[in-house]
């Protein structure tokens, strides 16, 4: 890529990453405003909580990138961990970024094609994962959803949680029945090809999507104990981006920590289907809405701010530093 595309390309990603924060930020600063008495969530960055919740987060990258590794090493790709921790962190920094944070996925497929992975290796590693998230999350809603019916007041609160479940279920059965049905898979990439630059051909897809069900029963049916063990790495991520919020929680409630991992696991498939860049102002208006139910407004919106600067405003702002870092030969 020229060098005047690659400014280009950079400049598209940071007004990307000025336009997530500002909707974020600007959702953070209204609810201050109506419901906080005192701006003391700045205190609660000075605190040990805080670096703890770092620390944690740190964690979280490390494992997500140990999982892609054992994954690849299975394929008989053998990446330096540099690689695999930049697709790791990028994936998520540009699912900050894009609308409904859907971008970090075709993101880690495009960056292991170009280091050497085939793209149906990619795809398959890529898309296992997305499907194993679904399948953990969706046993998570449905373990949850009852205990959370019974105990949450009625209200507007408890139909986002209801209406979590039925986006997890629904979006769980789209991606196994396009995962395992080739006709499906084919007539999306059909429909997308239409918008693409160079037009696929359908021999193209069939051969494409052969390759694609090739590598997943070598990896779904040869050795399921790969994806079981991955599996259980992707909850203990679950569990620890939870403890992070459940870290500022315990603080001001004696809310359970199982009955908070439900209840955040049924709101984030509400609020990262928001048609904004990384969900922003999503995830802030139905937190405030359900939490300040458990919490009170006040508190809700101070926590909240916490786990935002934590999982989302410092990995934004520290992929904004790292992009420029990036050769100009790679595109992002």
């Amino acid at each position: 890529m020229k060098l005047s595309e690659a400014n280009r390309s950079k400049k598209s990603i940071f007004k990307k990453v000025f336009i997530s924060l500002i909707i974020s930020f600007s959702m953070i600063i209204l609810f201050q405003f109506f419901y906080s008495t005192q701006v003391s969530f700045l205190r609660d960055l000075l605190t040990i909580e805080f670096l703890i919740s770092l620390l944690i987060l740190v964690i979280i990258y490390l494992i997500d990138t140990m999982r892609l590794s054992m994954l690849l090493k299975f394929f008989k790709y053998n990446l330096p961990f540099k690689e695999t921790f930049k697709n790791i962190f990028f994936g998520k920094f540009i699912s900050y970024i894009t609308p409904m944070s859907i971008g970090g996925q075709p993101y880690q497929i495009y960056h292991l094609s170009k280091i050497g992975v085939k793209t149906e290796d990619a795809t398959n590693i890529v898309i296992s994962r997305t499907l194993e998230m679904s399948f953990v999350v969706l046993i998570i809603d449905i373990l949850s959803i009852r205990p959370i019916l019974s105990a949450y007041p009625k209200s507007f609160g408890l139909s986002l949680i209801l209406t979590g479940f039925i986006v997890s279920f629904s979006i769980s059965l789209l991606i196994l029945i396009g995962f395992i049905n080739k006709k499906f898979l084919e007539k999306i990439l059909s429909f997308f090809g239409k918008f693409s630059r160079e037009k696929l051909e359908r021999e193209k897809i069939i051969e494409w999507i052969d390759s694609l069900h090739e590598s997943i029963k070598i990896l779904w049916i040869k050795n399921p104990w790969v994806l079981i063990l991955d599996i259980i790495l992707y909850f203990v991520t679950i569990l620890l981006y939870t403890y992070i919020f459940y870290i500022f929680v315990d603080k001001f409630s004696g809310i359970e920590y199982l009955y908070l991992l439900g209840i955040i696991s049924l709101l984030n498939s509400v609020a990262y289907y928001i048609p904004t860049p990384g969900s922003s102002g999503g995830i802030e208006g139905t937190y405030q809405i359900v939490f300040s139910q458990i919490l009170g407004p006040d508190v809700s919106i101070r926590i909240i701010t916490v786990y935002r600067v934590v999982t989302f405003y410092i990995p934004l702002l520290l992929g904004s530093v790292f992009i420029t870092k990036i050769s100009t030969s790679e595109r992002i």
